[in-house]
């Protein structure tokens, strides 16, 4: 045997691997659409992620994951068909996927009532899912909005009314700067208000409290009379309750600290015993409406222990990388993220080892199906030069006029090898030629208790697992070896 006929053996081979990879890849991807294989895969790493992979915290994971899933940012993303056909064909893949878990003892991942889930969920819907499900954005406005109330309150309003009694009292006028008190205290309260309402940040809000004590040093200096000694105690003690407040940037970048609630703050929230969760729960009972509406539903979420010590690593990694006054949940947000996304990668990867498995499987299940014996095949590629030529000029066409990605002209391939089955009388079939043949072959086959059809099928199950895009590939080197290189630039 010249070295030519050996290359149209090897060329046949790859051919008819690479139009059983195609049988075999359609199969697996009908097997996996009405099994939701993705979306299922999707829903359990999910799960794992939540859990941290204890296998006790796996039911509060399932019931985290399945509120998740509730979230209008997820379940958008599950669009289901609408049409009268299609819908039909939904509810018969529903059907199935519901036969196949009985079967399989498998539990459903969609949860209860549910039968679907989406494929594929981007990070910024999965943060955002988890951090309304925390309210720690809400969380966040209500906590700083309390501490910047009792700043004003504390440090501004309370020191500037008894320095204002003091100078009452040594005056003997009890209405000295009552009104231009209470035009500081309604626009004290106004910020605190404003800020309350995400109108304006806590840095600009901080800033516009400075502004107003100096406001009411200005008001008071053009009431007060000139040159006078309590005049200019009471001006210089005001000078020192602004000084005291944020009279340079480290201590503004201090007091702005204390009143912005951090990321490690807000986790600790589902901790009883701890800071926050005392300091929500005084609101609360203190009567204010959102911190009450914010405590009943924060009792309702459930948030695992290995969640709680992740989201505490990111959140620790937040306070090293952002700004002192940046919103913290914001960037908390990217980093969650980020961390979805490098656990979506590992999820990905089981899922292709796993793809890869089902692919041998069902490779396997496709030679032993329609008797691809790699033996017999091999042998009648070698003997029979009718067949050889035929499958060699179709890879030839095949090739030449599917230049580029293979997954850009899957459909021009597709044609092509539709035309092969057609044309071509491929070696495999239970047909009674094929058989005798086998039989034959097995006659003189040196291995004893092993069937050489069965080592036939299973080298054809590994070598259609391999995918169609392995053996395009390889199909097209071979051609160019064939024809002694490839065509030049």
């Amino acid at each position: 045997m010249n070295f030519p006929i050996v290359l149209d053996i090897a060329l046949g081979l790859v051919f008819i691997f690479f139009v059983l990879s195609l049988l075999a890849s359609e199969t697996q991807e009908i097997i996996g659409t009405l099994l939701q294989w993705r979306a299922g895969h999707l829903k359990q790493s999910i799960e794992v992620l939540l859990s941290g992979n204890d296998r006790d915290k796996e039911a509060s994971a399932r019931a985290l994951a399945d509120a998740l899933y509730e979230s209008p940012w997820i379940r958008s993303l599950n669009q289901e068909a609408k049409g009268s056909i299609t819908g039909s064909l939904r509810r018969i893949s529903h059907l199935i996927g519901r036969i196949y878990r009985t079967i399989t003892g498998q539990r459903n991942v969609f949860g209860v009532g549910k039968t679907s889930g989406p494929s594929y969920i981007p990070s910024e819907a999965f943060a955002n899912s988890l951090l309304e499900r925390m309210q720690l954005g809400n969380l966040w406005q209500v906590l700083a909005s309390d501490r910047i109330r009792c700043f004003a309150r504390d440090r501004v309003l309370t020191p500037v009314a008894s320095i204002l009694s003091d100078l009452k009292a040594n005056t003997g006028n009890e209405f000295l700067l009552n009104t231009e008190l209470q035009q500081l205290e309604q626009g004290v309260y106004q910020i605190v208000e404003d800020f309350q309402s995400g109108i304006v940040p806590l840095s600009e809000s901080l800033e516009r409290v400075v502004n107003r004590l100096d406001d009411f040093g200005f008001m008071a200096r053009d009431v007060l009379p000139d040159n006078h000694p309590l005049t200019e105690t009471f001006l210089r003690r005001l000078e020192y309750l602004k000084r005291g407040i944020a009279s340079t940037p480290t201590e503004k970048a201090a007091l702005l600290s204390k009143l912005r609630p951090n990321v490690a703050q807000l986790l600790d929230i589902f901790d009883p015993q701890s800071p926050a969760y005392g300091e929500l729960s005084h609101l609360a009972q203190g009567g204010s409406p959102e911190a009450q509406a914010l405590f009943n539903r924060l009792g309702q979420a459930t948030i695992t222990p290995a969640l709680r010590d992740s989201l505490a690593a990111i959140a620790r990694k937040t306070e090293i990388t952002t700004d002192t006054v940046r919103d913290d949940v914001q960037q908390f947000g990217y980093e969650i993220e980020k961390w979805f996304e490098r656990s979506m990668e590992r999820a990905t990867g089981v899922y292709k080892r796993n793809a890869k498995a089902v692919a041998l499987l069902i490779g396997i299940a496709t030679a032993i199906s329609i008797n691809a014996d790699s033996f017999h095949i091999a042998t009648r590629l070698a003997v029979d030069p009718i067949l050889r030529n035929s499958i060699t000029q179709t890879a030839d066409r095949l090739v030449a006029e599917s230049e580029g990605d293979f997954s850009q002209n899957i459909d021009q391939v597709q044609q092509a090898v539709n035309q092969a089955l057609d044309e071509i009388p491929f070696p495999m079939g239970y047909g009674e030629v094929v058989v005798q043949q086998q039989l034959a072959a097995e006659q003189s086959w040196p291995i004893p208790f092993i069937p050489r059809r069965l080592l036939g099928w299973l080298v054809s199950g590994f070598a259609i697992s391999m995918g169609s895009t392995f053996w395009f590939n390889l199909l097209k080197r071979v051609i160019d070896v064939r024809n002694t290189g490839g065509k030049p630039e």
